[in-house]
């Protein structure tokens, strides 16, 4: 029986393709974007992920990229508890000392803007609508970061708050790397702290938002991440234990429908080699392996390492 028999497939509109190993990526957003760049790294892609941490909404994902564009922005500072951070960083840019807090993530910046005037596609994967602003002031943060609940006063974006920003925000891009090319993707990871009621509003926003976006741009195009895993895949087998997130085999089956999209078939072919010898290089021999038939298996693997590198421009 054929595969579309078991499967309500989702169509994937083809992406600008991609037929060797010059152009260099970028990921940025949720922990979504986490698993794609490492699987682009694993086949040895140039692949540049996000310095700030995961990120889930599309304002702070659009704000730290304004800030890596224009370095002359500042992100705003706060102090607790023996700590410091930036509301517009996540939970894991953290620094007791404020001074070396701000010369590390400027420094980050700094390398994040030179990464985006090289960067062929960059990935941003949108996670939920759902924000949380401080009171005070009305900033809308990345992280809450620990801070007291009763400080923070949560609502939900509306399209057109996404749609202004992320129109804003490719402008920019496209001055700051006139060849760049977006791709747009909504996190299949469920955010059930909100409640899943809640979490369906919020991922119809962002999937509406950025096909609104991609229709009224030539440089940014969608993929269907949410979709794949949502309603082709459609099974709790193709998720953890937790129901939320997706299993690693989940992700390898979506990164395979990415593959296929974005990559030619010869650099499909080239692609499936890289990993053939990153499995051999991961071979674990047990303890009666001969000495010389392990010799042998790395001698091996580093000729073809080598003779692949003399074609193509592979990041091992």
């Amino acid at each position: 029986m054929k595969y579309d028999q078991f499967f309500t497939q989702v169509r994937i509109d083809e992406l600008r393709q991609i037929d060797s190993f010059e152009p260099e990526f970028g990921f940025i957003g949720s922990c979504f974007s986490d698993h794609m760049q490492q699987r682009f790294r694993h086949y040895g892609l140039a692949a540049w992920m996000s310095p700030f941490g995961t990120t889930y909404n599309p304002i702070s994902i659009a704000n730290q990229l304004l800030g890596c564009i224009d370095l002359t922005l500042d992100f705003t500072l706060r102090a607790a508890e023996n700590s410091c951070f930036y509301w517009e960083t996540s939970h894991k840019l953290v620094h007791q000392n404020p001074t070396e807090l701000k010369q590390f993530v400027d420094e980050v910046r700094v390398n994040a803007h030179h990464a985006l005037q090289r960067m062929d596609t960059l990935f941003i994967t949108l996670g939920t609508a759902w924000v949380y602003e401080l009171k005070d002031t009305g900033l809308l943060v990345a992280n809450c970061h620990k801070i007291p609940a009763a400080e923070f006063r949560k609502r939900l974006l509306s399209i057109t708050e996404i749609t202004d920003a992320l129109h804003a925000l490719l402008s920019r891009l496209n001055q700051h790397n006139p060849f760049l090319n977006v791709v747009f993707t909504v996190s299949p990871v469920r955010h059930i702290r909100e409640g899943l009621v809640e979490n369906s509003r919020s991922k119809a926003i962002l999937i509406e938002a950025c096909h609104q976006v991609v229709s009224s741009t030539m440089s940014a195009a969608y993929f269907p991440s949410y979709e794949l895993l949502i309603d082709e895949f459609r099974d709790y087998r193709f998720f953890e234990k937790d129901g939320v997130h997706p299993t690693e085999f989940a992700i390898d089956l979506v990164f395979d429908k990415l593959k296929s999209a974005l990559f030619s078939e010869g650099l499909q072919r080239v692609l499936t080699e890289v990993a053939q010898i990153r499995q051999m290089e991961q071979h674990r021999f047990t303890q009666t392996t001969d000495a010389l038939a392990i010799e042998q298996h790395r001698i091996q693997s580093e000729e073809r390492k080598v003779r692949l590198s003399d074609l193509h421009k592979i990041c091992w």
